[in-house]
C-alpha cells in the first residue's frame, strides 16, 4: 500500500511534466500548420480565379464574341463571381449568367486546366489583384480598368505595406502571370523592395519616367514553354501571340514623383495601370488605408473590412 502510494507520487508529476512537453510541442508547431494551411487556401482561391479568367477568354474566343469589362471579382469559398460593367449574356460555359446578365458565377470545382495538347488561353485580367476581403469574401479588381491615376494614401507604414501584398500577389500569383511591375525611382528602394515576398523576371525597376516607360512587357510565363512536337509548338505559338496581346504593365511611383516627374502627362497604353503611393491632387482614383485593417476603395464602391495586408 505504502509503495503503491509511492509509487503514485513519483510517477504523477513525471507523467504530468512530460504531458506539459508534449503540449507545448504541439503548440510550437500549432502557428506554423495554420500558417501553411492559410497560404494553401490563398494559393488556391488564387488559382481558382485565374482558371476562371481563362475560361472566359477561351469561351468568348471560340464563340467570335467580345471579352467583358470585368468591375471586380468575388471569391466566396464555394462560389466565384465576376461583376461585370454592363449586361452581357450568354456567359460561355462553366460560367452562368444571372438574369441582369451583369453577373457571372461558377462553382470553383467546375474549372479545370487544357486538356493535354490543348493551348493554354491567356487571359487579359492579368492585372487583377486583391484588395482584401468583405464579409469573409475574397474582392480583387483589375488595375488595367482603372485609367488614371490610383492614390493609395493612409499612414506611411500602412500604405507601404498594402502596395507590396498587391505587388507580390502581382508578381507571383497565378493570375497575374502576363503582369509585369515597374518601380520607378523612389518607389524602387529597399523601403518598398525588402518587403515583398517574392522576386520575379516580372519584377522591374527603372530610375524615370521615361525608361520605366520603355521597359518591356515580361514573357516569362511563355519562355518555359519548349517542345520539338510540331503540333506543341504550333500551339505555343498561338499561346504566345494571345499573351502578347494580353500582357500588362503595372506602374509603382510615389506621390512626390509623381509631381516632380509629371506623371499626369505620360503617355500609358489603355493596358496600364498607374499607382501611387500618397496623396495628390485631383487623383482618378483613390483608395484609402484605415487604421482598422479597412480599404475605403472611393468612387469604386467596393466594400473591403481587411485589406490585402491585413489578410493572415
Amino acid at each position: 500500500m505504502i509503495a503503491s502510494i509511492v509509487l503514485s507520487v513519483v510517477l504523477v508529476p513525471v507523467l504530468l511534466g512530460a504531458a506539459a512537453a508534449w503540449l507545448l510541442r504541439r503548440r510550437d508547431a500549432w502557428p506554423g500548420q495554420v500558417r501553411g494551411a492559410r497560404a494553401s487556401a490563398r494559393r488556391r482561391e488564387l488559382e481558382a480565379v485565374a482558371l476562371g479568367l481563362r475560361a472566359v477568354a477561351e469561351g468568348r474566343a471560340h464563340s467570335g464574341r467580345a471579352l467583358p469589362e470585368v468591375d471586380a471579382v468575388i471569391h466566396s469559398g464555394q462560389r466565384l463571381t465576376l461583376l461585370l460593367a454592363g449586361a452581357d449574356a450568354p456567359a460561355p460555359a462553366p460560367w452562368t449568367a444571372d438574369l441582369s446578365g451583369k453577373e457571372w458565377w461558377v462553382e470553383p470545382k467546375e474549372l479545370t486546366g487544357p486538356g493535354n495538347g490543348v493551348a493554354e488561353v491567356a487571359h487579359p485580367y492579368s492585372l487583377t489583384v486583391t484588395l482584401g476581403r468583405h464579409r469573409g469574401d475574397r474582392v480583387l479588381v483589375d488595375l488595367a480598368r482603372l485609367p488614371g491615376a490610383i492614390a493609395l494614401t493612409g499612414e506611411d507604414n500602412d500604405v507601404r505595406c498594402l502596395a507590396q501584398a498587391l505587388i507580390t500577389e502581382l508578381i507571383s500569383g497565378p493570375v497575374g502571370l502576363l503582369a509585369t511591375v515597374v518601380l520607378v525611382g523612389s518607389a524602387a528602394t529597399a523601403s518598398i523592395t525588402d518587403g515583398l515576398g517574392a522576386r520575379s523576371a516580372r519584377l522591374r525597376t527603372a530610375a524615370t519616367r521615361d525608361e520605366a516607360l520603355a521597359s518591356q512587357d515580361s514573357m516569362a510565363w511563355e519562355s518555359d514553354r519548349r517542345s520539338s512536337a510540331p503540333q506543341t509548338v504550333r500551339q505555343d505559338s498561338i499561346a504566345l501571340v494571345t499573351a502578347k496581346a494580353h500582357a500588362r504593365r503595372l506602374f509603382v511611383v510615389t506621390a512626390a514623383q509623381f509631381r516632380d516627374d509629371q506623371w499626369r502627362d505620360a503617355a500609358l497604353r489603355d493596358t496600364d495601370a498607374l499607382l501611387v503611393l500618397g496623396y495628390i491632387v485631383g487623383a482618378d482614383w483613390n483608395f484609402q488605408v484605415n487604421g482598422d485593417g479597412s480599404l475605403d476603395t472611393g468612387r469604386l464602391g467596393l466594400p473591403v473590412d481587411t485589406h490585402a495586408a491585413r489578410l493572415s
